[in-house]
């Protein structure tokens, strides 16, 4: 009796083995460099989301349906991205999992929308948003773009603290300091 139950819990394994594929490492490192790109972008665009709607930006829905269409251009190109260069189903699932979950971060504002309303400190807050920002785009200068944001978005509120306005107005020099400093070096390597 032990002898066939082996024998049969043996032989549906291996009826349900799924052959091991390789690939090749070129398509596998754009996809992965991918991944990370999009894992970073849903991470930064958390920040982004935590700041505006604890300083009440998401009273309006205009501004939530902005930046949840903005917040899904990114998925929807590494989707395209992962499509043209998955070599196996295995892969495809796995990039597809981690594209449907940065579309399920950037839809977050929907629901927070008219949930809080501006506080006297919401460009500090802002403000909090960009300098934590700000040290991740020295690393890569494109994410000074969302520094960028925060510190216009601040600028626009009614009630901004002297110290404020000044420490964003620095926040936004920098960022556009470092933001054209990397589009020069790139068009000179481009140029080139």
């Amino acid at each position: 009796m032990q002898k066939k139950h082996l024998i049969l819990s043996g032989l549906a394994g291996s009826l349900l083995a799924m052959p091991a594929y390789a690939s090749t490492t070129s398509m596998a490192n754009d996809s992965i460099l991918i991944l990370i790109a999009l894992m970073a972008f849903s991470f930064i665009n958390a920040i982004l989301q935590a700041c505006c709607y604890f300083s009440g930006q998401y009273v309006q829905s205009s501004f939530s349906q902005k930046h949840v269409t903005v917040s899904l251009l990114f998925p929807l190109a590494a989707l395209i991205g992962f499509v043209s260069q998955y070599e196996s189903f295995a892969q495809f699932v796995l990039y597809l999992g981690a594209v449907v979950l940065s579309i399920g971060t950037a839809l977050i504002p929907m629901p927070l929308t008219n949930k809080k309303s501006p506080s006297r400190l919401s460009t500090l807050i802002l403000l909090t948003g960009a300098i934590v920002i700000l040290p991740l785009s020295i690393i890569v200068a494109p994410i000074s773009i969302f520094s960028i944001a925060l510190c216009h978005i601040g600028l626009k509120q009614t009630d901004i603290p002297p110290f404020a306005k000044f420490a964003t107005v620095l926040t936004l020099l920098t960022s556009y300091g470092l933001l054209f400093y990397w589009l020069y070096q790139l068009i000179t390597q481009v140029m080139s």
